[in-house]
């Protein structure tokens, strides 16, 4: 399942296409990062996080499809 990315609200958390800072935005308004939490994170780390957010995304987009 993919979230539909036509409009830019709903970006790929994965894309590698993103920005640093729009992955970063990512992190930090799913998983509640502060913005200096999220600078300092490893390229490795940022992507590892990514991967969850992007999980997290589907799931939520799950459970509003089940209301």
């Amino acid at each position: 399942m993919q979230l539909d990315n036509s409009n830019g609200i709903n970006k790929i958390a994965t894309d590698p296409t993103l920005s640093k800072q729009e992955k970063n935005w990512e992190l930090m308004s799913v998983l509640g990062m502060k913005w200096s939490e999220t600078v300092s994170l490893t390229d490795e780390d940022r992507d590892f996080l990514l991967t969850k957010v992007e999980k997290i995304k589907i799931h939520i987009e799950k459970s509003r499809k089940l209301q």
